[in-house]
This record gives C-alpha cells, structure tokens and sequence, in this order.
C-alpha cells in the first residue's frame, strides 16, 4: 500500500494507551518517510472532507469505542481505516487477529493487511462494527459511562482495569429490571417467525462479544445476515451468565434453535409494552446509543477498513 500521509486519530482515555507509545508511532512512520499528523479525539471534532482529501489512511489508536467514533463519522467513503488495539477489550483486534504488540501491529497494517468494503450495523442513526445490545448489557454501558465521566483518576493498568469493570458490572447488574423485549424481522421474504420475544438481545456483526469470548463463531461482517442472540428466561444477571455460557460452550447444540439464535438483515426492536420504551436502553460498539424503539438493519460495503484477509476470507 502506497503512503504518503496518515492521520493517527488517538484516544487518550484508552485503557492500553500511552505518550510513550504515540511517540513510538509516530517515530515509525518518520523511519519510513511517511508524514503523520495526530488528532486527539478527545479534544477535537473529525472533519470528514479535509481528511478524505488529504490523507491515505487513518489509524485508529484506541479501543472499539474510538472505532466506532471515526467510522461514524467516516461511514461511505473510501479513505482506508486501520485499527491498533489500545483499548480494555479490542473486540475487532480479536476478530482481525491484530497483534498487541506494537511494532508487530504496525508492521502487518503498513505491509500486510488490505483495503476492504465491509458491512456495518445501523442502529437508528448509529453505525456499529461490532454488535449492539438491547436490555442489561446497555444498561451497565450507560451506567460505567457515567461513573468514569465522575471518576476523574484514571486506572493505567489494564488487567485492573479490566477487573474493575467485571465488579462494577456485577454491582450495576443487581439494580437491572428486566423487561419483555419484542423483536420483529422485516427482511423481505420472512414467511412465519417473524415475531420474537426476550428479555435481552444481542445483534451481533461479528464472532466476539465481551471479550474473548465466540458467541457467535460462525458470524462474520462480510455476511449479509446479522446473528442474533435471544435470552428469553431471564429474571436476573445469573440467567443471562447462564444463557451466554451455554452460547459458549453448546453453540452447534443451539444454533439452529430459533429460542437462541436468529438471523436477521433488518429488524425493528421494542418493549412489549411500549410506555416502557423510554426506560430501555440500547449500546453500539459498547457505547451508549440511545432508547428504544429501535430500528437496526447491515448496510452493505459501508466503510473500509484494513484487514488482515486471513481472517475474513
């Protein structure tokens, strides 16, 4: 791949991210005689068209919530992203086999990997790589939310941090009331079993979700189906643990079981009953996106992305 200037887009809140490690990025693409600018997104908004006409590609250093920020904004253009894994969890790190090491990393997106069209989700008006998640798991997003926007000291170590959160999850999980879910399928053609309801789901574009954990290990962003993940017995956070375990551990058992797993290209998701809606929230990519109601559908070849092709094709 032929660069002349890239945009290193770095989030400094980033569980895995240092100075020390910006700097090293930008000494490697000096080696290299390639120009690199930096953009703190913390501090400073994207601006779509400069970026597309000035630079080859932008890098992503950050976690899947940073990603999903530039790819947002970045959605139906061709500029190249690629992503160094620098946050607590990295779940397209772990589906594109990204190194963690620094240099390893930098060296398989400058001469390994390749410009890809991939399909994202669309959640309403937001895009997500990754999954979205209606019911429990995005009430615990919005709620870290705001206890790390009131926790000014930030946690350097990762694994403490990581640990950290399993409690925080645990704690925040105990206060959840779980609601009925309705998840009606509007791919053209469904003929019967359109209708499903949970008390938590899981749309999923790719094979992780958590961490390192192939909830769906046949998934991938290059299909044109979602997997979607009901748990539909569920009156507490034990249920849910249990119910993602056995997704885990007896996926070929209930993977043709419409009970467990679905395959959707557009859906529309609600609460059973709909003056609960406001009080329902949805995640994207582990970010906060809103409540519902809920429209979510894969949009073909929406961005592009560096890939490591091993892992797609």
């Amino acid at each position: 791949m032929n660069l002349n200037r890239v945009l290193i887009i770095y989030n400094p809140k980033s569980g895995r991210f240092s100075e020390k490690k910006l700097f090293y990025i930008l000494s490697f693409f000096k080696y290299r005689n390639i120009a690199a600018d930096t953009l703190n997104i913390i501090e400073y908004c994207i601006e779509k068209e400069n970026i597309v006409n000035f630079y080859d590609m932008v890098l992503v250093a950050g976690g899947d919530g940073s990603l999903n920020y530039v790819i947002n904004n970045l959605v139906f253009t061709d500029i190249p992203i690629a992503h160094l894994p620098m946050g607590t969890v990295n779940l397209f790190a772990l589906e594109n086999k990204t190194p963690y090491n620094l240099k390893k990393a930098l060296d398989e997106i400058i001469y390994k990997y390749k410009p890809v069209k991939m399909n994202l989700g669309k959640a309403n008006d937001r895009f997500f790589f990754a999954m979205a998640g209606i019911g429990l798991d995005a009430f615990i997003v919005k709620n870290m939310e705001e206890k790390i926007r009131k926790n000014k000291k930030r946690i350097y170590n990762n694994f403490i941090k990581y640990i950290s959160y399993i409690f925080n999850i645990i704690k925040l999980a105990k206060n959840y009331k779980f609601c009925g879910l309705s998840l009606e399928i509007m791919d053209d053609g469904i003929a019967g079993g359109g209708k499903h309801d949970a008390k938590e789901i899981i749309v999923s574009n790719i094979k992780y979700y958590g961490g390192p954990f192939k909830v769906f290990p046949c998934n991938s962003p290059l299909n044109e189906k979602f997997n979607i993940r009901l748990v539909k017995n569920a009156s507490g956070r034990t249920d849910v643990v249990f119910s993602i375990l056995k997704s885990l551990t007896f996926y070929r058992k209930y993977s043709d079981n419409p009970d467990f797993y679905v395959k959707a290209g557009r859906m529309c998701i609600s609460s059973s009953d709909p003056s609960e809606n406001k009080y329902i929230f949805y995640q994207c990519d582990g970010e906060f996106a809103g409540t519902l109601p809920v429209e979510i559908e894969k949009v073909k070849n929406a961005i592009t992305i560096l890939v490591n092709t091993d892992s797609f094709f």
